[in-house]
């Protein structure tokens, strides 16, 4: 059985909420809120609006004002957005595409982030919750809104807010970074990253090779048990499995390849523990998201059939926290780079 991906962000993260909450109740408090708005001079929009029309006017002399600029979406849209944006609320949990260009969001979706690298960087960030508040929007100010939502109704009430624009969580986070670059105004540095950080995987995993710490052509899996759900899955082409899965690491195994090479392939599968023989690699990663988790799989790991396993016979089975398991954010891999020579026992 296959999930979709946004199911199983919402499953996983445990912040998803039922979308009717979003559609019935917040789409009414905010055609409330957004009406007092307009009644009091055109709220945050018009304001900024306004804003951007005197500075046109006045020259290029004013600080503090932007003019604006088009720039191209995760859909190939264009949105014209402030050339240098200044109060950016970012409703995605890829946080660290913008905070590796050293930007601060006013505003962002705390729940997740209890795990991500950089919790302590972004604590004390507005919560706009999830769905986002209307009234939190609007009391942000922001001039500027990045968020991965796809639903029309949930964009538009954004819209009145602030110009919108949308990434995709699901694109690689090359893809992404430099997306964001181009946004922000970030492209050198966005080359400048992507370029050194190719680099110190590549030399990562030439050094796991040449201290033998590794074997070329080893495989390895990577799995995740959902201690609320009960649920046992697979992963194939998302989250961890896009790092671990390299030229010069590791590979598949048949099992999890026959996945990936379906067309339907979500980037994961739940399966059964009857097919693990078949999905095992000669090392098993298992992402937890927190301590009951993690008590779970390591008893789980005990039972027969992962016992009989050669990866746990040999204890070659590493436990993953999902904040660098369970996520594609630049941050994340930084830290990676640094943290699976550790995981695999690398010695300096």
């Amino acid at each position: 059985m296959i999930i979709n991906k946004t199911e199983r962000w919402a499953e996983t993260m445990m912040v998803i909420q039922s979308k009717n909450i979003w559609k019935g109740l917040a789409m009414l408090c905010i055609a409330i809120t957004l009406s007092a708005c307009g009644s009091n001079g055109g709220g945050s929009q018009a304001k900024s609006t306004n804003t951007a029309t005197a500075a046109t006017n006045q020259g290029s002399g004013q600080e503090g004002v932007s003019a604006t600029k088009l720039v191209t979406d995760a859909y190939d849209k264009q949105v014209e957005i402030p050339s240098s944006p200044k109060r950016i609320i970012y409703t995605d949990n890829t946080v660290g595409d913008i905070l590796l260009f050293g930007v601060q969001p006013i505003g962002l979706i705390q729940d997740g982030l209890q795990y991500a690298v950089y919790r302590d960087e972004v604590k004390d960030v507005a919560d706009v919750g999830w769905p986002p508040s209307p009234e939190k929007l609007i009391e942000l100010e922001p001039d500027l809104i990045i968020t991965s939502m796809t639903d029309a109704q949930q964009l538009d009430v954004m819209r009145k807010v602030a110009p919108v624009i949308q990434t995709n969580e699901w694109d690689p986070m090359p893809v992404r970074v430099q997306r964001i670059g181009d946004w922000l105004g970030f492209e050198k540095e966005a080359d400048e990253f992507l370029a050194k950080h190719e680099a110190d995987i590549n030399e990562m995993w030439d050094s796991l090779l040449q201290k033998g710490t590794i074997q070329s052509g080893e495989t390895a899996s990577v799995f995740q048990y959902m201690l609320g759900q009960n649920r046992l899955s697979v992963y194939t082409t998302s989250y961890l499995p896009t790092f671990v899965y390299h030229e010069k690491g590791f590979k598949p195994t048949a099992g999890i390849q026959e996945l990936i090479d379906d067309p339907e392939n979500y980037g994961y599968s739940d399966i059964s523990a009857e097919v693990l023989p078949n999905m095992a690699g000669d090392r098993i990663f298992i992402v937890y998201f927190d301590g009951p988790e993690l008590d779970a799989v390591k008893q789980m790991i005990n039972e027969p059939i992962w016992r009989d396993l050669p990866a746990v016979k040999a204890g070659k089975v590493y436990f993953v926290n999902g904040g660098l398991g369970i996520t594609t954010d630049p941050l994340a891999r930084e830290a990676l780079i640094k943290q699976l020579p550790v995981m695999l026992g690398e010695q300096s």
